[in-house]
C-alpha cells in the first residue's frame, strides 16, 4: 500500500431505498461501488464498510452472507479487468442514524488494519439462537443455554479459514473445478488439481496463482506451450471467457 495504516481515500454512495433490504440489492450496490472506484491504475479500494438500519443489520449479518458479499466484490474486480492490493475486507455495520438507505463506503486500508480472513461464529450462530439466562425458572423442563460459555467455547476453538469460490475451469465435458483464492495446477500428473487425459500435455503443465486479487496463468515450463485465446503465454491475467489451450485440450474460464 501506498502509506502503512493510514485510510488512502474514502468515498461513501448512498442508495435510497423503501423497506427491507434484500441480499440481492446488498450485492448489487457493492458490485457498482466497486466498478466505480476504479482508478487511471485499475486500481479499487480493499475495504468496504456497509450502513443499514438497526433492523436490517441485525436481520444481514449472517456469516453466510458477509462470503457472498466478498465473493462478489471478487468476482467484480476479475470482471472489470482491475486490481486490487492487501487483503479485501467487507462488513455491515449499524447507522447512527435513523435513514431508511444503503450506505456504503469504501477505502485503501494498510493489511494490518484489517481482520483476519474467518467467519465469526460468535455473531452467526449467537444471532439465530434462544439463549436463556442461568437462573431462570420455568415447570417446564427447558434446556437452558449458558450464553458465555457458548462464547468462551466458540473463542477457544480454532477458526476456519474461508474457502471462496470465484471462478470455475471446464473442458464442456464432464470435468470441471470450481476455485478461489488457492493456487492451482493443471497436467497429466494425477495429483494436478484439473488432471489432463492428454499425451501433449506435460507433467506439470500450467497453474494458477492468485495475485492482487486476479487470476494469474503461468506456464510451467512446459514442452508444447500454453495458449490462450490462440496466442502463447508464460503469464496471462485471466478474463472470464478465455479460452485456454494446453495440447489438445481446451479449457474455458469463468467467472462465477
Amino acid at each position: 500500500m501506498r502509506a502503512a495504516n493510514k485510510i488512502l481515500g474514502q468515498l461513501a454512495n448512498f442508495f435510497q431505498r423503501r423497506g427491507e433490504v434484500e441480499p440481492n440489492e446488498l450485492i448489487k450496490a457493492l458490485e457498482r461501488e466497486v466498478a466505480k472506484q476504479k482508478n487511471r491504475e485499475s486500481l479499487v479500494p480493499n475495504s468496504y464498510t456497509i450502513y443499514l438500519s438497526e433492523e436490517d443489520c441485525h436481520r444481514l449479518s449472517a456469516a453466510r452472507l458477509i462470503k457472498s458479499l466478498h465473493e462478489a466484490v471478487e468476482r467484480k474486480v476479475i470482471r472489470e479487468n482491475c486490481f486490487m492490493e492487501g487483503a479485501l475486507s467487507v462488513k455491515i455495520k449499524k447507522m447512527t442514524a435513523d435513514d431508511n438507505a444503503i450506505v456504503i463506503v469504501s477505502s485503501y486500508v494498510d493489511e494490518s488494519g484489517l481482520e483476519e480472513d474467518t467467519i465469526n461464529l460468535e455473531n452467526d450462530v449467537l444471532s439465530h439462537t434462544l439463549i436463556e439466562d442461568a437462573d431462570s425458572s420455568d415447570d417446564d423442563q427447558t434446556i437452558i443455554a449458558n450464553k458465555s460459555k457458548i462464547i468462551e467455547t466458540m473463542r477457544s476453538a480454532p477458526t476456519r479459514k474461508v474457502e471462496y469460490n470465484l471462478a470455475l475451469l471446464t473442458d464442456y465435458k464432464t470435468r470441471e473445478i470450481v476455485f478461489g483464492e488457492r493456487q492451482i495446477y493443471l497436467g497429466r500428473k494425477e495429483t494436478n488439481d484439473f488432471v489432463l487425459a492428454d499425451e501433449s500435455a506435460s507433467r506439470i503443465h500450467a497453474y494458477i496463482a492468485y495475485e492482487r486479487h486476479r487470476h494469474i496463468l503461468y506456464d510451467a515450463g512446459s514442452l508444447n506451450g500454453t495458449f490462450v485465446n490462440k496466442r502463447p503465454i508464460s503469464r496471462h491475467e485471466l478474463r472470464d471467457g478465455d479460452k485456454i489451450l494446453i495440447g489438445r485440450t481446451t479449457l474455458t474460464y469463468k467467472v462465477l
